[in-house]
């Protein structure tokens, strides 16, 4: 009974967490599923949808499993009586051309895929798998990466790639409570060995530093929840003063930038920047706008460059 109660309870959750987040029944769900335990998890509970639903893998030819994973996904679909899309991407190929890391390359490459699938196939929103544990890594990665407080919200809920919305439904669940769900329905799912090894930043706050904070206090979950709250609601407040700052997306209005506080200047330009750059990046930067210097700084994606009389701007 007791477990019955649980799954109930989750389903619930779930079904009033994508009403949230702005899911309503004509919208057409693309859901990205990897095989590993909390996409299965969300396939599951996506079941209970009333939406036109579909599952898609992307292959990022990065494991020799991939093949059995894809398999194993298109057999889920087929139980599940979904719809089955699959892509893949030379991932290693596509960050040595961009000089970017395995990591960020992955995400990118994932990401351009599921938009591909769902603008062919007409599904306008893209749920992914992302927990609360999840969330809590992303804001040690951007800690350890020198990222600045505004950035502190981790995962966004909601968000836009390559012209299609994405939706994260399980960001309040951590991966452990998903795993119990997923125990008491009786679905197997893969375990990716990548996941554990140590040389990607992700893997490591994961096996070493995450283990110790769950070890030695009990909530800590918890509190990086309301870390993860604090940020976004500083997010939302310099997104308000963007439109008042910023010219244009690509330009900035240097006098009223230098009219705030050095705190909100800095969050706002890291910002206006779309996280390209660290703190120590934006500090330089921001040094640069009070003391008048023209220069360009080169970041991932786009320069950045301050002059004399027509101000800061972005460009390729």
């Amino acid at each position: 009974m007791k477990t019955k109660k649980y799954k109930k309870k989750i389903i619930l959750k779930f079904l009033k967490e994508t009403k949230r987040l702005g899911i309503k029944k004509s919208d057409n769900i693309l859901l990205a599923i990897s095989g590993g335990g909390d996409s299965i998890a969300m396939a599951i509970l996506s079941k209970n949808l009333p939406n036109r639903k579909a599952i898609a893998y992307i292959d990022h030819k990065l494991r020799k499993e991939s093949k059995e994973e894809k398999q194993f996904v298109a057999d889920l679909a087929k139980k599940l009586k979904m719809p089955f899309f699959s892509r893949s991407f030379d991932v290693v190929k596509f960050a040595k051309k961009n000089k970017m890391s395995i990591e960020d390359a992955a995400r990118e490459c994932r990401y351009r895929k599921l938009a591909e699938i769902s603008r062919r196939h007409n599904f306008g929103k893209i749920l992914t798998a992302h927990t609360l544990t999840d969330n809590i890594e992303t804001i040690f990665v951007k800690i350890l990466r020198g990222g600045g407080i505004n950035s502190f919200y981790g995962i966004s809920e909601r968000t836009k790639l390559f012209g299609r919305k994405i939706v994260r439904a399980l960001l309040w669940i951590t991966r452990q409570d998903l795993r119990k769900f997923l125990k008491s329905s009786d679905f197997a799912y893969l375990t990716d060995k990548s996941n554990y090894n140590p040389k990607f930043l992700r893997n490591r706050i994961r096996g070493k530093i995450i283990p110790v904070f769950r070890k030695n206090f009990g909530n800590f979950e918890k509190r990086f929840r309301e870390i993860s709250r604090q940020a976004k609601e500083l997010r939302e407040f310099l997104e308000t003063e963007k439109k008042k700052i910023s010219k244009s997306r690509r330009q900035l209005d240097i006098n009223r930038y230098l009219s705030y506080n050095k705190f909100v200047r800095k969050s706002f330009l890291a910002e206006f920047l779309e996280g390209k750059a660290n703190s120590e990046t934006v500090e330089k930067i921001d040094r640069f706008l009070r003391q008048g210097k023209t220069g360009s700084f080169s970041l991932r994606g786009f320069d950045f460059v301050i002059r004399e009389k027509t101000g800061a701007k972005k460009g390729k």
